[in-house]
């Protein structure tokens, strides 16, 4: 019989919500976890050159480091988790996970899963090679057809990979796994009751849930009478400037009446002095490393709504 509750490291995504950008929520993961729902998803060729392409990088990094790593599994019964890294020399205490990736490689969203390999490993440190995947690495036109080898780029190019260091951080692994713990609960609890909706789960899934319930109901409201003042603000909107095409028709400046004073203001043109940066920093590249200073803008956390319709 199948554990659900045992989890492996690219779990973690799911578990966290971050896949939520790519259209999986937490409580889909779970019913897909318990085996209430089907998991459809059987890769595509993101996924397959990833699988390609990893040898070919853990070969290179054997032989530019010298080092010997190779793939292994781990399993912690007790805590229910499984660990597949991309490899592991035990005799360097290093760990190694591949990543290929498109635009940028997105270290924090793999931090996370590298801390739960260390763990579970008993590594203290984890090279991150992330292979940068050029444009045309597929040639194929529908992967569901075409998603043999020869429909990928194969070439090994060195100029492509992008190398961190990650080192063990066990305060980080015990939150990573507070929550994994919860995840697991939350497991048992949909698997005695297949029929639990998405808002139940939560309520067990989230901490102080009573308190993000309370919340979550007056934003609701708020969000409903914020649909009403933007009908108004785009009817407002619409108003003034239907009064200003009559004003401007009649040559009226100002019209008043007991309660209101309407003033037609005309239009205004000024100049301002702007700098291509782009331009500068290809023209005059010393001048524009001589003048530019480095700004780090600090931006505080926030939360997205959006209400549902209703059914």
């Amino acid at each position: 019989m199948i554990d659900i509750n045992i989890l492996v490291g690219s779990d973690l995504p799911s578990i966290f919500d971050l896949n939520r950008k790519y259209g999986k929520t937490v409580f889909e993961f779970a019913k897909q976890k318990a085996g209430i729902i089907p998991n459809d998803f059987k890769g595509n060729e993101f996924t397959k050159y990833g699988q390609i392409m990893e040898p070919l990088v853990r070969d290179y990094i054997n032989a530019l480091y010298n080092v010997h790593f190779i793939e292994d599994t781990v399993i912690d019964e007790k805590r229910h988790l499984r660990g597949n890294c991309d490899g592991i020399d035990r005799n360097n205490n290093l760990l190694l996970e591949v990543k290929t990736f498109g635009k940028e490689l997105d270290v924090k969203y793999y931090s996370m899963q590298i801390q739960f390999y260390l763990e579970l490993f008993n590594i203290d440190k984890c090279l991150l090679v992330g292979y940068k995947r050029p444009n045309d690495f597929y040639t194929g036109i529908d992967y569901d057809l075409e998603n043999d080898k020869v429909f990928f780029d194969d070439t090994f190019n060195p100029d492509n990979l992008e190398i961190h260091e990650i080192l063990r951080d066990k305060k980080e692994f015990e939150k990573i796994y507070e929550k994994v713990k919860t995840f697991q609960n939350c497991l048992e609890a949909l698997k005695s009751d297949p029929n639990m909706d998405e808002d139940e789960f939560m309520s067990i899934y989230t901490q102080r849930s009573e308190d993000l319930l309370i919340i979550s109901n007056k934003l609701t409201l708020l969000e409903n009478k914020l649909k009403d003042y933007k009908q108004i603000e785009k009817e407002y909107k619409e108003l003034k400037e239907k009064m200003y095409e009559i004003m401007k028709e009649t040559d009226t400046i100002n019209f008043n009446t007991e309660k209101i004073t309407i003033t037609k203001v005309n239009p205004s043109t000024s100049t301002s002095i702007t700098i291509n940066i782009d331009k500068l920093k290809k023209d005059k590249p010393e001048i524009y490393e001589e003048y530019k200073t480095e700004k780090i803008t600090n931006k505080k956390g926030y939360i997205l709504i959006k209400i549902k319709e209703e059914k």
